[in-house]
């Protein structure tokens, strides 16, 4: 049981209101009733019952810059804090405006983060809480009632699911009876029903996968009406129209021979016409291409062109007279090359001769300042041996100095004669290097004069291509012309030559062609008429074949419908998912001293679904609830409420409901010693309304929020 309400800064209101487990807000509007339920709503839900989730709508309820809301139970406590906190951007100047929300449970179990305390919370008291606004609820659509208290008690079928769903409808609309009387009608049907359980998806439960394939049913169900209105109507025209033919089935057969002759004949008029017009076409394409070719073949005589190559030919002959012989530069070098290679020969033999007489001039001076030396050495060691001067030698070298001289004469003597040999040859040597020169300044020469030779020729060679060129253009205006005149000539006797064939009056037969249509048009609107009876025929079984498809499959899919609606399988459901509730809503009325039985209707007379509940009075009428006056409508609603409370069993069980205003003293009444009774199913009972009368209230703390300051702890107002 929730036992404290703690709001700070909600709606301009501050305050601790204790709650004893059936407790009544009254005072005036503006007090703080709907607040402190709100403050309640809050506190379980983290967002304000009714409103937007975020914390940005959330905070437009505090009235300063932080909201606390709190809740303390027997042995439990917890508070939400919300805190707006605005910062500017220094450099942009927008300010962005932030929420934080924070919370505290106790005593706690080690919860350190929003998360974990959040499901603490959650633990400790449920999701489940129920609250109506009375005035609301009452403003609400049938459906809006539905879903609303759908939503309270979702509740379930284990019993139902695709495959039961599948073999309810195979039971119910694929009959041996309809099989064997009409298969075809069978056929559609089990492949509509094979067509509505696939939109029956593999993860939705039995209420979306009915939904679902309703809604496929409705689509499919309005096409094939159309269809079957389409094809009904169609058949009525047809019938209509055969009626109203101006022609029947008679003479058809003559006026379509006729037809088909005057077609064959209009065929030949117009393949006539066609060919002839088309041999006239190239007759005179004939006769204009005769006088262009006359034009032509004039025009070509009458040009004069200049064919006279005389003065071409004398220039030509010139060229070549003129021509020099082919320079033969082999047999004129050759006399050069073989005296060069001789003279050659004759030079390399000399530079032989020479370095031998070179080397022999050196050996004879080396031999000389050998013996020089050798005589000298001897003069300085007298008495000591040549080889080592540690040796003493007492050999007597007298007359050697005469053999010294008598070889140096002998040499010097040699040396000038190999030295007038040596200037023999150099002399002989160069003058074979100057005879080979001027052998290379010949060569030299008949190069020059064989180059002036072939640029002659070249010169000359390049004139005559110039004259042979313009020689070519003469002959070939010649030619071209001879050749044009020639291929002009010969179209122009093939075309006077040539036979062409005799034509009609093709104005005649353009006329005869006129006449021949306008009777075909006159056979074809008489046979059409005359074959609008068959094709009426025709068509109306083609429709006929039509319209019994469309009204099977018309017939199969209301049937489907009416399986599948609130006759059928959403009947069976809801019988399932409200009876238990209906059964229980009765009980809790008995314990208030109500003996009116409740019902719940889900379908119309017409076989329309519709959600509408009430309780049948003592007469054994149905008294729909809008039709309650307002006092039994509360008592109806809170027995109901108390149910779903009572059948969800969640953690905390609670019961608020605020706006109750328009309830008399005696009605409220009522209401309060209904509650009462039932007290034991809930651990809170919130009742609000600004109420301006006395009544009873054994067991129940009210309190008069007109009367408390701001601030004040509700518990000390009595």
């Amino acid at each position: 049981m929730i036992t404290e309400i703690q709001m700070e800064n909600i709606k301009g209101q501050s305050t601790t209101q204790s709650l004893t487990g059936k407790n009544i807000f009254i005072g005036r509007n503006g007090s703080g009733k709907t607040t402190r339920i709100q403050a309640l709503g809050l506190a379980m839900q983290g967002s304000i019952p009714g409103r937007g989730k975020t914390t940005a709508e959330t905070i437009k309820f505090a009235t300063d810059e932080s909201m606390t809301v709190g809740l303390k139970t027997t042995d439990f406590e917890f508070t939400r804090n919300f805190t707006r906190d605005e910062k500017t951007n220094g450099k942009t100047g927008e300010t962005k405006i932030s929420i934080k929300e924070t919370l505290n449970v106790s005593p706690g179990k080690g919860e350190r983060t929003a998360t974990e305390k959040k499901a603490r919370i959650q633990d400790e008291i449920g999701n489940f809480p129920v609250a109506l606004d009375f005035n609301e609820f009452l403003s609400l659509s049938d459906a809006k009632r539905r879903d609303f208290i759908y939503s309270l008690s979702p509740i379930d079928s284990d019993s139902w699911g695709k495959e039961k769903l599948s073999h309810y409808l195979q039971g119910r609309m694929l009959t041996t009876e309809l099989e064997k009387n009409n298969k075809e009608q069978y056929e559609i049907t089990k492949q509509l029903i094979g067509d509505a359980l696939a939109e029956y998806r593999d993860k939705q439960d039995i209420h979306d996968g009915l939904i679902s394939m309703i809604d496929w049913v409705a689509k499919e169900s309005t096409f094939w009406k159309r269809k079957q209105a389409d094809s009904q109507g169609t058949v009525r025209q047809m019938a209509d129209m055969k009626n109203e033919l101006a022609e029947t089935d008679r003479n058809i057969a003559e006026t379509k021979k006729e037809l088909e002759e005057l077609q064959h004949k209009l065929i030949e008029i117009e393949k006539k016409v066609a060919a002839d017009t088309e041999k006239k076409r190239t007759i005179d394409n004939r006769l204009n291409r005769i006088d262009e070719l006359k034009a032509e073949i004039k025009l070509v005589n009458e040009t004069e062109i200049d064919i006279d190559t005389t003065v071409l030919d004398k220039d030509l002959a010139g060229l070549i007279a003129s021509m020099p012989l082919p320079f033969d530069l082999e047999s004129k070098l050759l006399p050069f090359d073989k005296e060069i290679f001789k003279l050659t020969e004759l030079a390399n033999e000399q530079r032989e001769a020479l370095h031998k007489v070179q080397e022999e001039m050196m050996n004879v001076r080396a031999n000389v300042q050998t013996l020089d030396g050798t005589f000298k050495k001897v003069g300085e060691l007298a008495g000591v041996c040549v080889i080592s001067q540690m040796i003493s030698c007492n050999k007597d070298f007298t007359g050697f100095d005469d053999y010294v001289a008598e070889k140096k004469a002998q040499s010097e003597q040699a040396l000038m004669e190999l030295t007038v040999q040596h200037d023999e040859l150099k002399k002989r040597a160069g003058a074979l290097g100057v005879l080979i020169t001027l052998q290379e300044d010949g060569k030299k020469e008949v190069f020059s004069a064989a180059q002036e030779i072939q640029a002659k020729r070249e010169a000359l060679s390049q004139q005559m291509k110039v004259k042979e060129s313009e020689l070519q253009k003469k002959e070939s205006l010649k030619e071209r012309k001879e050749g044009k005149l020639s291929l002009l000539e010969t179209e122009l006797q093939k075309l006077v030559h040539e036979k062409t064939e005799p034509i009609g009056d093709i104005s005649i037969m353009e006329k005869q062609a006129i006449g021949t249509r306008a009777r075909i048009e006159e056979l074809k609107v008489q046979v059409d008429e005359k074959d609008k009876s068959k094709q009426t025929l025709v068509l109306m079984n083609e429709n006929v074949l039509q319209n019994h498809e469309a009204e099977y499959k018309s017939n199969a899919l209301k049937v489907l419908n009416e399986s599948l609606g609130a006759k059928g399988v959403q009947g069976e459901l809801v019988k399932e998912i409200l009876e238990p509730i209906r059964s229980q809503i009765e009980e809790n009325l008995k314990l208030m001293e109500f003996e009116q039985v409740p019902y719940f209707q889900t379908e119309s007379d017409t076989g329309k679904e519709l959600f509408e509940f009430g309780w049948v009075n003592e007469h054994g009428h149905e008294v729909n609830f809008d039709a309650l006056s307002t006092g039994q409508q509360t008592v109806f609603l809170a027995a109901m409420m108390m149910t779903i409370i009572d059948r969800a069993q969640p953690k905390l069980r609670i019961l608020v409901m605020d706006n109750l205003n328009h309830l008399d003293k005696q009605n409220f009444q009522l209401l309060i010693n209904g509650l009462d009774k039932l007290s034991d199913k809930v651990d809170n009972i919130i009742l609000a309304g600004a109420l301006e009368y006395t009544f009873t209230t054994d067991g129940w703390q009210v309190d008069d929020l007109s009367a408390m300051g701001v601030g004040q702890d509700a518990s000390k107002i009595a």
